[in-house]
């Protein structure tokens, strides 16, 4: 991987610069989610007929999950959305989530009064297991501690880390994380995180390898 990278907050600065100049936020989106799931079927090995739960928050990055979710939805898969903090707030994010509901994907909430396995309609059927699972529930925005329905996914999504991928960051790590800072033990684990434009400081952290998995950069549309 290179040693190139991007700090969350340059990130942002290079995402209005690249609007300006013409291509719009929900383009940048749509790259995102389009190259991630390039990234992922030619890794994956999923194919039509075989399942994929994907862990979308309300903000930007439940907005790339919702076009990974499209796009595996019109590859043939029999995916399930899953809103870990309810629904969709940014306006972008709200557009992505709107060309879902015409699929036929299940939408989800996660309730932690019912449990986790309620909530997910696919996984009722006790011996059932995801075949693909994707982590957009938190990005760049993110620091703090985990929220409980998101602590509660992302265990999950480490169940299966090895089916799993997380677009830009794993959910529960800081992006501007450097050597030294603690990490959040809670975090997903995944096989692999499809970063967008640019590795993210936390890519370089070699603790955090244990979270990310194999890194993959993709093209969004930003030419710096």
């Amino acid at each position: 991987m290179s040693k190139h990278f991007v700090t969350c907050e340059r990130m942002k600065e290079l995402e209005r610069l690249t609007d300006e100049r013409g291509i719009s936020y929900y383009q940048m989106m749509e790259n995102a989610g389009t190259g991630a799931f390039a990234e992922i079927m030619s890794r994956s090995g999923v194919c039509r007929g075989q399942s994929a739960v994907v862990f979308c928050g309300k903000g930007n990055n439940g907005g790339d999950g919702f076009v990974v979710a499209r796009k595996l939805c019109q590859t043939g898969l029999v995916v399930t959305v899953v809103l870990v903090d309810g629904e969709p707030v940014t306006e972008d994010a709200k557009e992505n989530f709107r060309l879902l509901l015409g699929m036929p994907v299940p939408v989800q909430i996660l309730d932690m009064t019912t449990g986790f396995e309620v909530a997910v309609e696919m996984l009722k059927e006790p011996t059932k297991e995801p075949d693909l699972l994707i982590d957009a529930i938190y990005g760049t925005g993110f620091y703090g501690e985990l929220r409980p329905s998101a602590k509660t996914a992302a265990g999950y999504i480490t169940r299966f880390r090895n089916k799993a991928y997380a677009l830009d960051i794993p959910s529960g790590l800081c992006g501007d994380m450097k050597e030294g800072d603690t990490i959040n033990a809670d975090s997903a684990k995944v096989a692999a995180t499809i970063t967008f434009h640019a590795p993210k400081p936390v890519h370089l952290i070699p603790a955090a390898q244990e979270y990310c998995g194999e890194i993959r950069t993709v093209n969004i549309g930003i030419h710096e």
